[in-house]
């Protein structure tokens, strides 16, 4: 997995690279790590529908979106709860639920969802 640094504050997958934010490497460490499991599970998605197709379906489908995100937040969450430690739900779901994933979710529905991983 390559990373690449770049402006915006958020990480992004595309096979084999991850974008992260200037400041990534200021990180603390599990929150670093918890965030690449997330994004590796992308790029095992990427490798296995093939980077276009995902991309196609990522950008056109929010049910596609939410099932491919939910596989890879699931994965970020088993992560730190398997390091004694548990990000707010509340936050999870406002970012799902926020611009940023094009309106996949609404928030009662995401909360719900990240409710249940604990």
């Amino acid at each position: 997995m390559r990373l690449i640094p770049w402006p915006l504050r958020f990480c992004t997958a595309l096979y084999p690279v991850v974008f992260v934010p200037w400041d990534f490497d200021t990180w603390p460490a599990l929150q670093k790590a918890a965030v690449l499991a997330h994004e590796r599970v992308h790029h095992r998605q990427q490798k296995a529908l093939g980077l276009p197709k995902f991309c196609f379906h990522y950008v056109r489908s929010k049910t596609f979106r939410w099932r491919i995100e939910r596989s890879a937040y699931q994965r970020e969450v088993y992560f730190l709860q398997r390091a004694g430690r548990w990000a707010d739900p509340h936050r999870y779901a406002q970012a799902v639920s926020g611009p940023l994933y094009w309106g996949m979710i609404d928030y009662r529905t995401a909360l719900a969802w990240f409710e249940q991983l604990r």
